[in-house]
């Protein structure tokens, strides 16, 4: 079957070639042996064909393409995405196959290609001219289709702006959700440039569907400029209530921001708030940046400013600076705390707190990073309780040999982990052998994993 598969493949590849002539091919393919040893069950052998990248080229850069085989769950060998673009002189013909691809560039990201998800579709691209740009979306969402345009106007006495339309259909044409928007920016004046943005939302069906204007939108808007060596920007964001989110970043709130600089010194202002019926006041996040230092901010409000939350409240300090000193040539030390402690004697129950110091070392051809991290938790990623963190890593290239030594250690008020990984890569003309032990992923893999194993990867 896989040999069928495969066979399949060389034949479409070949077809293409002889269809079109000179073909320009490139890509890769990536083979992996793993062996792992069990503490009790037998030992385990298993051989991967991770993955093949294949890039495809006629006529020049006419028509550019890829696609990407990995195995499934069961073993099978397929296609997992593609995408391939056709270029014309005024216009990009692109199809899709599994790629996280809709997007727009408005000043709100409205739509994001990671809550989109994976598609499967087309996307045209036209450059007007003097009429403007347009991006048109037509892809397979979860069984049903999304169209999306973004039309970029052409620039006029300084006024950028842009409209967007969405359409999701939720089922067999009848239930959808929509977005409309609109964004500009007047840049006639280096010293006050106003910008800004309006998103509407619908979710309705063919049958009731309306335009009514009712707690379905986002409105954005601000001003910047820049006078001699100082700058500022200022802008706000409100979200009604039943505005959908569902294709935006999750970074998106209501809040009022402040950013000014003057030369070296930057301050950043961001009040996040809930404009509801009576406006209430969540958190405030400063940050101060002067060269190489950062001090952060950020005191906690439980509606108004009067509601002050101490326990909630965070402050950070962080410096950093490049040496040319033999041995460290980087480091980076950094404070974090939130809240108080009415009770210094049980450690267990000390709130949120972070000592973090990290350092580049080079000497004799060796080089790596190092890192010691003592706090509650000690990393939200690695190890999220109170703890030490103690990281090295050391690599070094002899010609075509390439070695890597990563060792981490974790001590916890009970628990003790400790991990160790270390490969040493072949380059070839054309690709490289990667022989290995243990698994370099330490944000996942906390304990040492008792496996060796060997990747060959293959360019052409």
């Amino acid at each position: 079957m896989k040999a069928k598969k495969l066979f399949l493949i060389s034949i479409i590849v070949l077809s293409i070639t002889i269809f079109f002539g000179s073909v320009n091919l490139g890509g890769s393919v990536e083979f992996n042996l793993n062996y792992e040893f069990p503490q009790e069950e037998d030992a385990l052998l298993y051989d991967n064909f991770n993955k093949a990248d294949l890039y495809f080229k006629f006529f020049g850069d006419g028509l550019r393409g890829e696609f990407n085989l990995n195995k499934d769950a069961n073993d099978n060998l397929l296609v997992s995405s593609s995408e391939f673009k056709y270029k014309f002189e005024k216009l990009d013909f692109t199809t899709y196959w599994n790629r996280r691809s809709v997007s727009t560039d408005d000043w709100l990201k409205i739509v994001n290609n990671e809550k989109v998800e994976a598609v499967d579709g087309i996307k045209i691209y036209s450059d007007l001219d003097n009429w403007g740009k347009l991006s048109f979306y037509a892809v397979d969402k979860s069984g049903y289709m999304l169209n999306l345009l973004h039309y970029r106007l052409p620039e006029f006495i300084g006024i950028n702006s842009s409209v967007l339309y969405l359409k999701d259909y939720k089922n067999k044409f009848l239930d959808y959700n929509e977005l409309i928007g609109f964004d500009f920016n007047i840049g006639v004046f280096e010293a006050i440039e106003p910008y800004g943005e309006a998103v509407f939302s619908y979710q309705q069906d063919v049958y009731t569907a309306s335009y009514d204007i009712d707690e379905n939108y986002i409105l954005f808007g601000g001003v910047k400029g820049k006078l001699g060596e100082f700058s500022y920007n200022f802008n706000t964001t409100y979200i009604a209530d039943n505005f959908y989110r569902g294709y935006s970043p999750d970074s998106l709130n209501e809040n009022i921001y402040l950013e000014t600089k003057y030369k070296d010194i930057r301050l950043t202002n961001k009040l996040e708030v809930d404009f509801s019926k009576e406006t209430e006041i969540d958190r405030l996040r400063s940050n101060l940046y002067i060269n190489n230092f950062e001090l952060y901010v950020s005191p906690d409000f439980e509606g108004s400013f009067s509601d002050f939350n101490m326990d909630g409240s965070e402050i950070s300090v962080t410096y950093n600076q490049e040496l040319s000193i033999p041995f460290l040539n980087w480091y980076k030390v950094s404070l974090y705390k939130r809240g108080w402690e009415d009770d210094w004697t049980d450690i267990t129950t000390y709130k949120p707190f972070r000592l973090y110091l990290e350092g580049n070392y080079e000497v004799l051809g060796f080089k790596g990073n190092m890192k010691y991290a003592f706090g509650n938790p000690v990393s939200e990623a690695a190890f999220q309780s109170l703890g030490e963190l103690y990281y090295v890593d050391v690599s070094r290239n002899f010609d075509q040999i390439s070695t890597l030594v990563k060792v981490q250690y974790i001590q916890g008020i009970i628990e003790k982990y400790f991990t160790v990984y270390g490969e040493m890569g072949y380059n070839l003309p054309n690709g490289n052998i990667k022989l290995y032990v243990g698994d370099g992923d330490f944000e996942n893999s906390l304990q040492f994993k008792r496996q060796i194993g060997i990747t060959t990867t293959y360019y052409f």
